[in-house]
This record gives structure tokens, sequence and C-alpha cells, in this order.
């Protein structure tokens, strides 16, 4: 099994929640990898086209330094 996990800035990449994550994938015995996907905004415009208001308008895309850091945090306890 392998566990995609998507990491927004103040979001989800909360230590506590990374900490819970690691806790969580730990206790599966079938875990071959973990991958983070950093959010991107690309997919605003179709919201807006679409008459909606984009939800995570505020929030900053994710960096590779964001992802490193999960995968510290996550690999670490």
């Amino acid at each position: 099994m392998w566990i995609r996990q998507v990491l927004v800035p103040e979001i989800t990449d909360k230590e506590e929640d990374l900490v819970k994550l690691k806790e969580f994938i730990s206790s599966l015995s079938t875990v071959e990898k973990i991958e983070f996907l950093p959010y991107h905004s690309m997919g605003r415009f179709k919201w807006e086209d679409l008459g909606f208001s984009y939800a995570l308008a505020d929030v900053r895309e994710a960096t590779i330094e964001d992802v490193k850091r999960a995968k510290r945090i996550v690999t670490l306890y």
C-alpha cells in the first residue's frame, strides 16, 4: 500500500498532525511507500469559472522545503 498525503501549509502540515499520521501508518503492516503531495493552486481558475469562491485562495503553495520538513517529522518519530 502507498500512502499519499496532500501537504497544505497551515492546514495539513502541523507537526502534531504529522506525528499522528506517522503513528497511524506505523500501525499498518502493508505500507511500502509514503508520499507527500505539495498543495498547488492550479485548479483555482476552475472554481472561479464555475462562479464558486475558492476556499484556499489565501493559502500559499507548499514548497519543496515544506515537503522535506514533513518527511523528516514522519520519519523521526
